[in-house]
């Protein structure tokens, strides 16, 4: 592929991560107003489950479908019709035996809940092997329209329904539209995958990327425990209410979810470029760099957080601001952790990462099922710190066993201590946002005075990854 529509791939990559992030962001303050904290707890359940759902369903195969473009070149519309067959066979098996299984016993849950659940997992699924195939082909156009066009229409024909179809129960008029809509976008790509291909198995296809996908299947059902867990047993543990408000403050942390992962898009393919070559100088030098940019934007967010909830929300959320920095923090883990992940990904230790994934998330499954009946929803937050930040002791120690010179270890210690001062700050000042919004802009004109020629180089280098620098 030549640089020019490398640009162009990797900006429109951001385009729609952005979008899609930053949309779900923006329209937080229309359903926290149109529903209740019950009903928005309840949603915020339902999509946990579906993450969860999506990687069982599909048993991570759109991984083994990356793969084939390396191995399977000339085959590639063959070998994804097979992962797409086998999807639909092994998504439709636990359909049947999931919901017939909650029917026959009388399990105490909303069975149309469960229903829409599992169809939108495995239509979630679908649309993740075929994102996967569009991807590898640099078919950034129509990539970008299949993550943007079910969201965007998803949260349009919800509005209509919660606040002209639905009169009881509003849950159902956000979970039903959106269910639907995934469920016909995941047939629309299953239309787009026969119509290239009519091989519906191959063995030895189907072999290579279970053989790829299946160490993964654990490792993603554990992060979705891990990043999702907290809500389902808070629902459970305490009450649906208080999940809504913990979810709106997880939501207000999407902010820097959104900074964080359009950016490990083009960090990624720089970053597995330039360990190859071993150009271990020029990770690391950028890395620093990197790692203060998330650091500001941590400090930034969480100083004027409180604010920007209220504008988010009403009332009935504004006593969830005490948890946004533990949320923050937490987010800045995730970045943190990723970053030696990405060294574990390079050398194909998969079962290395499920194993360290599986140990943070039964301990964050231990510490809910202890404090969250004692302490709610307050809990869930530092007992999810603390679980991200094991997570990161473990994926930390050994990345360094495979890479000893890459991400020092020191590289974080300055950046933590502007975070832990900054959470002193936040809750000496809770109260008083001109104080806490003066010193934000003290600290962002020191910031820019002494690292003003580290952001010099540092959006240029960007620039270059963006660019691609990749050969054809």
């Amino acid at each position: 592929m030549q640089k020019n529509e490398y640009k162009k791939a990797s900006v429109f990559y951001l385009i729609g991560n952005l979008f899609n992030k930053g949309f779900a962001f923006l329209t937080v303050p229309v359903f926290t107003r149109i529903l209740s904290t019950t009903d928005y707890g309840i949603v915020t359940t339902y999509n946990s489950w579906i993450g969860i759902l999506s990687m069982v369903m599909g048993f991570a195969i759109y991984m083994g479908i990356r793969a084939a473009f390396i191995d399977y070149t000339e085959y590639v519309d063959d070998f994804v019709s097979v992962s797409t067959t086998f999807t639909l066979i092994s998504g439709g098996i636990m359909c049947f035996f999931i919901g017939g299984g909650v029917y026959l016993l009388r399990i105490n849950v909303n069975l149309t809940l469960v229903v829409l659940c599992l169809l939108q997992g495995l239509a979630s699924a679908l649309i993740q092997n075929y994102s996967m195939y569009l991807m590898m082909q640099y078919r950034y156009r129509f990539r970008t329209a299949l993550m943007i066009l079910p969201n965007l229409l998803s949260v349009v024909a919800s509005i209509i329904a919660i606040l002209f179809v639905v009169k009881t129960n509003l849950y159902m008029g956000r979970i039903v539209p959106t269910a639907l809509i995934t469920v016909a976008f995941g047939l629309i790509t299953v239309v787009l995958v026969y119509a290239k291909s009519k091989m519906l198995f191959n063995w030895v296809y189907l072999k290579y990327a279970l053989a790829i996908s299946l160490p993964l299947v654990l490792h993603g059902i554990a992060l979705n425990i891990l990043s999702q867990s907290d809500r389902t047993m808070i629902t459970w543990l305490a009450d649906a209410s208080q999940t809504g408000i913990y979810s709106l403050i997880y939501n207000f942390s999407m902010i820097a979810t959104v900074l964080t992962t359009s950016l490990d898009g083009v960090w990624v393919p720089w970053f597995t470029e330039k360990l190859k070559i071993r150009d271990l100088k020029s990770i690391n030098t950028l890395a620093r760099d990197y790692i203060s940019l998330m650091t500001y934007a941590m400090v930034g967010i969480m100083m004027v957080g409180p604010e920007i909830v209220k504008l988010l929300a009403s009332s009935k959320y504004w006593e969830g601001i005490g948890i946004i920095p533990p949320v923050v923090l937490a987010n800045y883990i995730i970045f943190a952790y990723t970053l030696y992940v990405n060294i574990e990904h390079f050398y194909k230790k998969t079962p290395y990462i499920t194993l360290n994934t599986v140990i943070a998330a039964g301990l964050n499954l231990i510490l809910n099922y202890i404090f969250i009946p004692r302490y709610g929803y307050m809990a869930a937050a530092y007992t999810t710190l603390v679980s991200y930040f094991i997570a990161f002791i473990l994926h930390a120690h050994y990345a360094k066993n495979l890479e000893p010179e890459v991400y020092p270890l020191r590289s974080f210690v300055r950046p933590l201590a502007h975070i832990l001062m900054t959470i002193v700050i936040y809750y000496i000042f809770l109260d008083k946002w001109c104080i806490r919004w003066g010193l934000l802009g003290v600290y962002i004109v020191l910031m820019l005075i002494k690292e003003w020629n580290k952001i010099v180089i540092f959006i240029p280098a960007l620039g270059k990854i963006s660019n691609g620098e990749r050969k054809k």
